[in-house]
């Protein structure tokens, strides 16, 4: 969310500083407020251009971690900056959550559950001070309810003994659950 908003102000300060680029007397000036309207914008593109190619590469060593070509594996599922991914054949799974990865054996996860926390109710406010705070405490138990919903993995791991993958759409979250249950449960059988 921060990237975003950032991303905005920058587009946003970039039209105000063009348009007053565009009224100013002499060239040198005008180019002068260009470059810096659009300075912003730039450091924002640079910024998420070395965001995504990391998670490109982090995903990559995920996929390679487990035996499986990257993006090639019968079972996986990314979203955000989460990844999870099944290999039948070496009885592995990797798993990728906000630049932490790691590979677990079949054996070694404790549980898993599927979950879709919703968000119900809403606060309601009045007036300009009560309406901005009833606006942040629904914002905040949106995104409470966010980071409650996905795939949650319990694992035998001292150090990260929970993990959370990002799934928000409720097919996905049932088709996982299927596939874990056949995979973990059944011997793999997960067709």
């Amino acid at each position: 969310m921060g990237m975003f908003l950032r991303f905005i102000f920058s587009i946003i300060f970039a039209m105000i500083t063009s348009f007053a680029a565009l009224q100013a007397e002499s060239s040198i000036t005008t180019l002068i407020a260009l470059a810096i309207a659009f300075t912003p914008l730039a450091l924002t593109f640079r910024t998420l251009s070395a965001r995504r190619a990391k998670k490109v590469a982090l995903f990559a060593a995920a996929y390679e971690a487990i035996g499986v070509p990257a993006g090639s594996a019968r079972f996986a599922h990314q979203e955000g900056d989460t990844l999870i991914v099944l290999n039948p054949n070496t009885r592995k799974i990797s798993l990728s959550v906000s630049g932490e990865s790691k590979v677990y054996g079949y054996d070694e996860v404790r549980e898993w559950d599927a979950r879709k926390v919703s968000r119900t109710g809403g606060a309601v406010g009045f007036g300009g001070v009560g309406t901005i705070a009833a606006g942040s405490q629904n914002i905040a138990a949106s995104m409470k309810a966010d980071r409650e919903t996905g795939l949650f993995l319990t694992m035998r791991d001292i150090e990260h003994p929970q993990w959370r993958v990002s799934m928000f759409d409720a097919s996905d979250r049932a088709r996982w659950a299927e596939i874990l249950r056949q995979e973990l449960s059944e011997g793999g059988v997960a067709a």
